[in-house]
């Protein structure tokens, strides 16, 4: 393919570094993962300032980034007739609502299962990563993704070149560097005492957020038609450079998560009781394969997944991405209201207790024994989807 040459593998490795750098950013600084669906199914489930942040923070990249690098592709509906106009909305919208649903089953996408999974040599992530890849090829294959992506033509002037990703990415890490000093002089200065600067990690998130999108732009993965172009193995111009995007962000994270884990003890910079790391050892699952697989079909139809979903939001709004976003959000919210209804019927089966019911106050906090049973299980469905994306 014309399109895979030295400068695409070398922005597809820049890129990927800054994504690297951005996670152990998010980790080292809040303890958390990064995770963009964990992220988004986040809100729908137990909405945080944080979250919030961190998704508004993918936005704002998107406008930042195509008002000075450029590098976003427009679907041309506008262009097409009748019939092919309802076929790219039904790709878009079919598309979105697999990446919903099945990131939210599976537990993770490319972020939280590849770049943080993958390092850290989680069994779960390094079965979901091949799982997804390969349904992705096959789906975009299948229905002629690359095909039927095909974009507007850009200006010239809005094709970036290796230069100017060079540059940015070293505006980038300059600023991840110049964030953590400011978050550790705000820590000390306004928070000495305070196990933990909460306010601070709000601010931390929007950061995560920021840059993560700006890594994405840089790596061409919010290019839904470079994407198709990796993902598609029939249209006779396949371009693997976006293999190298994970391998710059590896590079990265690998050598961070070993060490991390390595350390005894060790706290975030902005302080708590340690880093809220996903388990290694859960085990394999059917939710795992069967998430994965969905995820990477709707991956392979409409070429975007949920990190560049966002960033495109920002960066080239358009009925159509606006059509990719409401199906990625109808996908969880349908998966969410699923564990819902899943945890009353749960409690509908349980035997009902001989123990007498013990009167609370109001004034007192109920406690973990006194609280429905519905309630207690959407607690440990959080706690699960909570730290992984």
């Amino acid at each position: 393919s014309d399109a895979f040459n030295g400068d695409a593998v070398a922005m597809a490795l820049l890129g990927g570094a800054i994504l690297g750098c951005t996670v152990g950013f998010k980790t080292g600084v809040i303890g958390e993962v990064l995770g963009v669906s964990g992220s988004t199914r986040g809100l729908l489930m137990k909405p945080t300032p944080g979250k919030f942040c961190f998704v508004l923070g993918l936005v704002l990249s998107g406008v930042l980034m195509n008002a000075v690098y450029g590098g976003f592709d427009e679907f041309a509906a506008s262009d097409r007739d009748a019939g092919e106009r309802v076929r790219l909305f039904l790709r878009l919208g079919f598309g979105g609502i697999m990446v919903g649903f099945g990131t939210a089953l599976g537990n993770g996408c490319t972020s939280g299962h590849g770049l943080t999974g993958l390092a850290r040599l989680t069994l779960r992530s390094w079965a979901a990563v091949p799982c997804f890849m390969v349904t992705a090829m096959l789906a975009a294959t299948a229905f002629g993704t690359a095909t039927d992506l095909v974009p507007k033509p850009r200006q010239l002037e809005d094709v970036p070149e290796l230069a100017d990703t060079a540059t940015w990415a070293g505006v980038l890490v300059a600023l991840l560097l110049i964030a953590m000093a400011v978050l550790w002089v705000l820590r000390a200065t306004l928070f000495p005492e305070a196990a933990e600067a909460t306010p601070l990690k709000v601010l931390a998130e929007l950061v995560s957020g920021l840059i993560f999108g700006c890594g994405l732009a840089l790596s061409t993965m919010s290019q839904p038609i470079k994407v198709a172009g990796f993902l598609d193995w029939g249209s006779g111009a396949w371009d693997p450079s976006l293999a190298f995007v994970m391998g710059g962000a590896l590079c990265i994270t690998f050598p961070f998560f070993q060490l991390l884990e390595r350390r005894n003890e060790p706290k975030p910079l902005l302080g708590g009781s340690g880093f809220g790391l996903p388990p290694k050892g859960k085990p394999l699952d059917w939710n795992l394969f069967i998430g994965t697989a969905m995820f990477g079909a709707g991956w392979g139809t409409c070429g975007m997944c949920p990190g560049p979903i966002w960033v495109c939001v920002g960066g080239k709004p358009s009925p159509e991405i606006v059509v990719a976003v409401l199906g990625m959000l109808l996908g969880m919210g349908t998966w969410v209201i699923w564990q819902k209804l899943r945890a009353r019927a749960a409690t509908k089966v349980e035997p009902i207790s001989s123990t007498p019911v013990v009167p609370v106050e109001a004034s007192e906090p109920v406690k973990d024994e006194h609280r429905p049973a519905s309630a207690k299980r959407l607690d440990e469905i959080l706690r699960d989807h909570s730290n992984l994306s």
